[in-house]
């Protein structure tokens, strides 16, 4: 049983399957037409029930949709010295496009999942996480978009719903959904919402969310929303329910809900998305096409004639700059053992508020290193 199916005749879902299988249809044109394959990898360490669940339905859209999918699989025990070795191993792999470690990590290794997540190259992170792409998003020039910040906004789009100078309240901060959400949301040439981030801590959240036009709950705790009076009177909010729970119901079986009580929330809005079937599906599509769109970026990385590179790093001019990322991409084409994670750490006091380094400064620290 699916939570949204009992719902009131005012209220419209918001249908991640029917978008999601939009967004995919039109990834696998895209893809058909392209030199390359884009090519997809994940990295899994133990045995997660819930990861095992999301693994397979990356690949089956991958399937779907035309992209090659490969997978390593790591037993629990896995130090951190070992999954350094693959994702390095990973990033230097030309017909890799895409690289996600699947999280959670163990209990043994979530101590140092920034580490972790710091490691995956930032031309095939499309996941977002690596801290050269949330920078690039935090100055509105991303790179790639976190999956499912992007799946809801093209959700919104789908529908038609208005966000301009609407107030968007999101409650829960996490990296990857909340502070990526608000940043998407607030970009002033669109979605152009007012936003507000909200967490346990908030004072008088109740007043905050009864302004909400549109309404994420992002907070990861089973049916947080179940007050219809913390909502706008006039039924018109837009709620986005981003959690999932497999909870027993009353006649002991197992199923999925969110983070919002459909059945007590759904008659007081104007859009609500199910649970599952909303955000879910969303995700997955977005995230197929940020690895389309990694296998487009690196593709002009792989063909670089390195003797124009050559020139160009040899130009008496002072103001020749590259993002960080590209230079990253061009290190590890010329190199295949080159070691990402160093080069990430000791480039860093080089690299400007947009990302970039200049090509001369960048010599002059090769040949200082050594």
């Amino acid at each position: 049983h699916e939570e949204g199916r009992d719902s009131c005749a005012m209220v419209q879902l918001l249908d991640g399957k029917e978008v999601s299988h939009v967004v995919l249809e039109g990834l696998k044109a895209r893809v058909q037409g392209m030199a390359v394959q884009p090519h997809l990898h994940v990295i899994t360490v133990g045995q997660d029930v819930g990861s095992q669940v999301f693994v397979k339905q990356k690949r089956l859209a991958a399937e779907k949709v035309g992209l090659r999918f490969s997978q390593s699989s790591l037993p629990e025990e896995t130090t951190l010295s070992e999954l350094r070795e693959v994702i390095l191993s990973c990033n230097r792999e030309k017909t890799l496009h895409g690289l996600i470690v699947q999280l959670p990590l163990p209990a043994a290794l979530r101590d140092h999942e920034r580490t972790v997540l710091n490691l995956v190259s930032p031309m095939k992170d499309v996941d977002c996480f690596h801290p050269t792409n949330f920078g690039q998003l935090a100055l509105d020039d991303p790179i790639f978009l976190p999956a499912t910040p992007a799946g809801i906004l093209r959700m919104l789009q789908h529908y038609g719903i208005e966000t301009k100078g609407k107030r968007c309240v999101i409650i829960g901060k996490s990296n990857i959904v909340g502070k990526p959400l608000g940043l998407i949301m607030s970009r002033e040439m669109g979605p152009a919402c007012t936003v507000n981030l909200c967490d346990q801590f908030t004072e008088n959240i109740e007043d905050i969310t009864r302004q909400a036009d549109i309404l994420v709950i992002a907070a990861g705790k089973h049916h947080l929303l179940k007050d219809p009076k913390v909502l706008r009177a006039d039924g018109q909010v837009v709620v986005v329910d981003v959690g999932i729970h497999r909870v027993q119901n009353a006649e002991g079986k197992t199923v999925v809900q969110g983070d919002v009580d459909f059945k007590a929330i759904s008659p007081h809005c104007r859009w609500i998305t199910p649970v599952p079937g909303g955000v879910g599906p969303m995700t997955v599509a977005c995230l197929m096409e940020q690895v389309v769109e990694a296998a487009s970026l690196q593709q002009p990385t792989a063909a670089l004639d390195l003797e124009v590179v050559k020139r160009v790093i040899g130009s008496e001019s002072k103001d020749v700059r590259l993002h960080f990322s590209e230079i990253l991409s061009l290190m590890t084409a010329m190199d295949e053992n080159f070691d990402v994670e160093t080069f990430d750490t000791a480039l860093k006091g080089l690299v400007d508020s947009s990302g970039q380094v200049g090509l001369h400064d960048f010599v002059e620290w090769t040949f200082a290193s050594g």
